[in-house]
């Protein structure tokens, strides 16, 4: 009986050997015990052929090829920014539908003689978004804004014309869009660092379409020296021949290209000489506007009712 027990251990000594040569466990030098020999069994790993297949709706992950990794140490290429769009500045340009009327397609507007008299800075704050620039600037002295003397200068030349028969139209710093007359004068005022700087000018637009705004400008040269005494100064700036009003092709708030214009800077605002015609008696700084009027060919003093 012993014989057989112990043929019948060899025999599972050799199957266990055998087992643990196929699954790549050493074997034990020896076996103590049948406690031992059951533990050996239930910890060791099961072959290959007893793992559980992969299902074949299970994806299998694998890591890519070293080859097919990127190289870390190699910047990746960013694709450039878009291109910029042009400013707002830019596309507004040539908003006129145009074509733009020649001298030769003049004709005055229908119905009365109009004049358009534009006190500047007067309500800038008002001023739409394209000509946002017009909102804080303009000229003072000693806390006055330049757009009560403008307005005050205004008032009286409107008052006089509408005596002669015209109709009047006072405008703010902003004006309609496209708006029409037969003649527009814009009234301003200079200012300078320096007291001595004195002098009023005139300036037409820089590109006329109408072809008569100089002539309007010669008058108004001539007769607001002679009613004010003021120095007349030969230069006009860049910023008068190209006054916001006249240049219907850039702005929305800009004159019909068929209406006369012209940009008077009455005097200095700084200047205590300018300041007894401007300031003191603008009155007289009126009648030098009323009377270029009343020479223009084109506004002549309408014929009034009771005259004819």
């Amino acid at each position: 009986m012993r014989l057989l027990r112990l043929a019948y251990m060899g025999v599972l000594m050799a199957v266990l050997a055998a087992f643990r040569m196929h699954a790549g466990i050493n074997a034990p030098s020896a076996v103590s015990s049948q406690d031992h020999f059951e533990s050996v069994l239930v910890s060791a790993p099961l072959p290959p052929t007893a793992l559980e297949p992969v299902q074949a709706d299970e994806p299998v992950r694998t890591e890519p090829a070293e080859a097919d990794k990127p190289d870390q140490g190699t910047p990746q290429t960013v694709a450039p920014p878009p291109p910029r769009r042009r400013s707002s500045r830019r596309r507004s340009r040539n908003r006129y539908p145009g074509p733009i009327p020649t001298p030769a397609d003049w004709a005055p507007p229908e119905g009365p003689v109009r004049i358009a008299l534009q006190a500047g800075h007067w309500r800038a704050d008002e001023a739409p978004q394209e000509l946002r620039g017009l909102r804080r600037n303009g000229t003072s002295w000693r806390g006055t804004p330049e757009w009560e003397i403008n307005l005050a200068i205004v008032q009286h030349a409107g008052a006089m014309l509408e005596e002669m028969g015209y109709e009047v139209d006072i405008l703010p710093a902003v004006v309609p869009p496209s708006y029409r007359a037969h003649l527009f004068i814009s009234i301003h005022a200079d200012g300078s660092n320096d007291p001595n700087a004195s002098g009023y000018r005139v300036a037409s637009p820089q590109r006329d379409a109408t072809g008569r705004a100089s002539q309007i400008a010669g008058l108004l040269d001539q007769s607001y020296g002679d009613a004010t005494g003021i120095n007349r100064l030969g230069t006009v700036t860049r910023r008068m021949q190209n006054y916001y009003a006249f240049n219907f092709r850039r702005y929305e708030h800009a004159l019909h290209p068929m209406t006369i214009a012209v940009i008077l800077e009455t005097g200095f605002l700084t200047s205590s000489r300018d300041r007894r015609v401007i300031v003191n008696d603008p009155g007289r700084a009126a009648r030098g506007i009323v009377d270029a009027v009343a020479a223009f060919t084109v506004t002549p003093p309408p014929v009034l009712a009771d005259d004819s």
